[in-house]
């Protein structure tokens, strides 16, 4: 699995950070509002720490974000609650062959120790051995992190499909 992270919306400094980072691959603007430079910045990184576990089929590493109280609440699929059923959920969708997220970052607002995280993302499959990828769907997430002993810790994650794509999958 390999995973594209796209950044399409950000402020100078924080775009410049993150290009230095190397956590860039498109620059782009993301909008970001709120928090200190460091949580912006860990905002990012995060993003990106959550997509390399997920394509390198990392389950603690996708835990070690995972707030221990947090819900997902996946696009057609039961709400998971709590780490176990977080575990659960992820166990057999993580670093599947031949299938790559493209996470473009729209914004990110933090306020004290909470913070908004929102974007889209497509989620492509090769078809054949070094084909070019298809898009299988695309969608929309809003994540909500919170800060606890100094750590952001994901809380809630929301995603569905496209509008358009999920009218169409509901016939």
């Amino acid at each position: 699995m390999s995973v594209k992270f796209r950044i399409v919306a950000a402020s100078k400094s924080a775009l410049v950070t993150l290009l230095a980072l190397g956590l860039v691959q498109t620059a782009g603007a993301v909008d970001i509002v709120g928090g200190t430079e460091a949580d912006r910045q860990r905002m990012a990184e995060i993003s990106q720490e959550w997509l390399d576990a997920y394509s390198d089929g990392d389950l603690d590493g996708i835990m070690a974000i995972m707030h221990p109280d947090g819900i997902l609440m996946p696009h057609n699929q039961p709400t998971s609650r709590g780490t176990d059923a977080m575990r659960a959920y992820f166990e057999p969708r993580i670093g599947r062959p031949g299938i790559s997220i493209v996470n473009n970052l729209q914004e990110i607002r933090i306020n004290g120790s909470w913070a908004i995280v929102m974007g889209t993302f497509a989620v492509e499959a090769a078809t054949a051995e070094n084909a070019e990828p298809v898009v299988v769907h695309n969608g929309r997430y809003l994540v909500l992190y919170e800060k606890v002993d100094g750590e952001w810790l994901m809380l809630r994650d929301m995603d569905n499909l496209d509008p358009v794509e999920a009218a169409a999958t509901a016939r």
